[in-house]
């Protein structure tokens, strides 16, 4: 039974489909995957952007309730928050466009070779 099935398939894969594609078929394909591919890599960098900020608030509200202290001994600093939050927000952006030059610049070179 495997035999004839093989035979089939050979028979088969030989002889052309009866079908034609047109010429720019593959270029349609390719285009529609990468429209595919840039909106998935959106919903990633949005994703990562609301991770980011919700780890920081989970760290920021863990550490003010457990430790409330910490932010109110500092003398000379009006409020310790003021400064984390702009910080973690710049590390985090700084993130975002390392991915995305990542992305732009190496890996799309590479899917073209």
């Amino acid at each position: 039974m495997t035999k004839q099935i093989e035979q089939l398939i050979d028979e088969a894969l030989k002889t052309e489909p009866s079908f034609k594609l047109g010429g720019n078929f593959k270029d349609r394909v390719v285009l529609v995957l990468r429209k595919k591919e840039k909106s998935n890599q959106r919903k990633l960098y949005f994703l990562m952007a609301l991770g980011m900020l919700v780890i920081f608030g989970f760290g920021y509200g863990t550490i003010s309730y457990f430790l409330p202290s910490l932010f109110e001994s500092f003398s000379g600093l009006k409020n310790m928050s003021d400064q984390i939050i702009p910080l973690a927000v710049l590390i985090g952006v700084m993130v975002i466009i390392i991915q995305y030059l990542d992305k732009k610049l190496i890996k799309n070179r590479m899917l073209q070779t």
